[in-house]
């Protein structure tokens, strides 16, 4: 007869995710997770096959809480350009309201000087590529109301603002400023091209 789980794998999952947002991925030891989990290393190998099995799931984990809903919310606000400030502003209260100072675990990876898998890695780009594309949408929304000049070049603006995020992670980590962090998220917004009549106008 089958042994039941007595712990679901999302649970697991969201243990396993605060360790290594605190640690980083070479910070975390098996042991570190096995005290967390509260599962031995043999239950933990039996489903995630080994620490970096555990580490890309955790890492879906991490972005399917904390990133599809706000994605899909915001995705279908009225105001593309006041969409992007929301995403931005958000980013700032949840940096501001953490009070370890973690950042987000998938920029975070992004910047470990570790050696990852390859497959951790495709799910870290995969993930802030869903930002990305998330700015670009907004933009050309944006180009489309008139709210941005048509010359504006798309991608390079949402790579932009993607670099803004990782700013203002990286930021809220080292000084948890809410001036400077919205400083930062001022200055991507104003960045933008606006049309001719309406440059002087600035930021909302």
């Amino acid at each position: 007869m089958p042994r039941v789980r007595t712990l679901s794998d999302e649970t697991v999952l969201q243990r396993a995710v605060g360790v290594f947002w605190q640690n980083g991925y070479a910070g975390t030891s098996l042991r570190d997770l096995t005290l967390a989990t509260g599962l031995s290393a043999a239950a933990l190998y039996h489903r995630f096959n080994d620490k970096d099995g555990l580490f890309v799931e955790a890492l879906r984990h991490y972005a399917d809480e904390g990133l599809v809903e706000r994605l899909a919310r915001l995705s279908v606000v009225a105001d593309p350009l006041g969409a992007i400030r929301d995403f931005l502003d958000e980013l700032i209260a949840m940096s501001l309201a953490d009070p370890h100072h973690r950042g987000c675990l998938l920029v975070n990876t992004a910047l470990d000087g570790a050696a990852m898998s390859g497959e951790a890695r495709e799910v870290v780009r995969a993930r802030l590529a869903e930002v990305e594309r998330f700015f670009a949408k907004r933009l050309e929304r944006a180009v489309d109301s008139g709210a941005l000049d048509p010359t504006a070049d798309i991608a390079a603006n949402a790579t932009a603002l993607l670099g803004a995020v990782f700013a203002i992670r990286v930021m809220a980590r080292l000084d948890p400023n809410p001036k400077r962090l919205r400083a930062l998220s001022d200055h991507a917004i104003a960045s933008l091209p606006r049309p001719p009549q309406s440059k002087s106008k600035g930021p909302r």
